[in-house]
């Protein structure tokens, strides 16, 4: 099993990715430390086999990205990724393959990050969530049945049920605030689904019951019920991930 190509840069096409993909790949490999000054945009375009534009719009995704930082008189300097880098950044770490903590004790806390976002989303929906506003949540947990021999497409669908369920809470900074984390789990779903993801057991049965407890506003057993669906979810996906994990370090 390989992890190649996890480090997709959603927003950029063609070269600019090519070369924002390279620059990432240095700076996380540590061919490029923190504060290290990079090259003049001549010299590194030219290094890189690309455009001067191309280049400012790779180093621009970088810098979004918490990557580097440009500064009047010292040029682009690269930024200290663990302390200033974002959630954009998880596929690429994880194809890096460089961790201070084992990669298995990770993915654990990445799985509990996961849960505790979808399990505030349903108690944000029991909460504020309407008629209106829960449509399209009703409408993804329609499709999930359909899905279930396609691991992908169901991880996707997924993901984005649980991004419906906090949007129709209509709690914008929260969402705000969780829009850093919902295309990066996406990607990384995706990568790992085909390896480590099965249907779990009284899916449509939890799905039932979740949309029981919103109905009735009862924002604790919505939060509940989805907790117990993670916590099943990992019994099942995490053993298949060390398998995975084992194959990739080796």
């Amino acid at each position: 099993m390989s992890l190649t190509n996890l480090s997709d840069v959603a927003s950029l096409g063609g070269e600019a990715k090519r070369v924002a993909d390279e620059l990432v790949r240095r700076i996380l490999a540590g061919e490029y430390p923190a504060g290290l000054r990079l090259p003049p945009e001549v010299a590194l375009a030219a290094e890189m086999g690309c455009s001067r534009p191309t280049l400012r719009e790779a180093l621009g995704h970088l810098a979004g990205m918490g990557l580097v930082t440009s500064r009047r008189g010292s040029g682009v300097l690269v930024g200290d990724f663990r302390r200033e880098g974002t959630l954009g950044l998880l596929p690429a770490y994880l194809e890096a393959g460089r961790f201070e903590v084992p990669l298995g004790a990770l993915a654990r806390e990445l799985l509990r990050t996961r849960a505790m976002l979808a399990e505030e989303a349903a108690r944000l929906a029991a909460t504020y969530g309407t008629a209106a506003t829960l449509k399209e949540a009703r409408a993804l947990a329609r499709q999930l049945p359909g899905l279930e021999g396609e691991p992908v497409a169901h991880t996707r669908c997924e993901v984005e049920f649980f991004r419906a369920l906090l949007v129709s809470s209509s709690v914008w900074p929260t969402v705000w605030f969780a829009n850093a984390f919902w295309e990066p789990l996406r990607a990384l779903h995706e990568r790992l689904a085909p390896v480590a993801w099965q249907v779990p057991p009284r899916h449509e049965e939890m799905l039932t019951a979740l949309f029981e407890a919103i109905d009735g506003r009862d924002a604790e057993r919505a939060g509940a019920i989805v907790r117990a669906h993670f916590r099943r979810v990992d019994e099942q996906v995490l053993p298949q991930l060390d398998r995975v994990f084992q194959e990739v370090q080796g």
